[in-house]
């Protein structure tokens, strides 16, 4: 597999998480959170035994704040999968995706038979992407993708970070939100 350098785009009017730099900086996550290259394999990297959980993959709803994103109408449905990245048996991030289901028939065909392999197979192979500025938040109590988190991993009080971004082939947004659990639920350690 031949990696590619993704050229940047701007993060859309839309967008409203905060930019990388300087948010990332209290996070204590910074370079996990700014690091622009394909996070698979930097945990691949750096564990002995590396899995990919799919938890789901196929049509059904984004979140709330993803519609707009998307420039889809709340409530349409859309192409979606939530991976949990697992290195040396410890859950270290959740893996959210979504696009418009047309874009399935189009330039983001190939996602449609991911199975276990990761996204950035995807993106990170194909000279032609592009991807937006990445965005972080610190997800407070009630958040849909906290939620979502918390399902896989409950984390007690602790806010996890998360980062997000679209990659654009074709004229269509893939999006991709990557919880980091807190580094005292295991997570990945700056």
């Amino acid at each position: 597999m031949t990696l590619h350098r993704i050229r940047r785009l701007p993060a859309p009017a839309r967008e409203t998480w905060l930019p990388a730099l300087p948010c990332a900086r209290r996070s204590g996550l910074q370079s996990w959170l700014t690091d622009a290259g394909s996070l698979t394999r930097r945990l691949r990297a750096g564990s002995s035994r590396f899995e990919l959980r799919l938890l789901r993959q196929g049509v059904g709803r984004a979140l709330r704040d993803e519609y707009r994103l998307l420039g889809l109408p709340h409530g349409r449905k859309v192409w979606r999968r939530d991976v949990l990245l697992v290195a040396d048996d410890v859950p270290r991030v959740l893996g959210h995706s979504v696009c418009a289901l047309q874009a399935l028939r189009g330039p983001w065909r190939l996602l449609r038979h991911l199975g276990s392999r990761p996204v950035g197979d995807a993106v990170f192979t194909r000279a032609q992407t592009q991807r937006t500025a990445l965005r972080v938040k610190r997800l407070r109590p009630g958040l849909p993708l906290r939620r979502l988190a918390a399902a896989v991993r409950p984390q007690g009080g602790a806010s996890p970070w998360a980062r997000r971004s679209a990659f654009v082939f074709g004229g269509q947004p893939l999006w991709v939100s990557e919880v980091f659990f807190p580094p005292d639920a295991h997570g990945p350690k700056p």
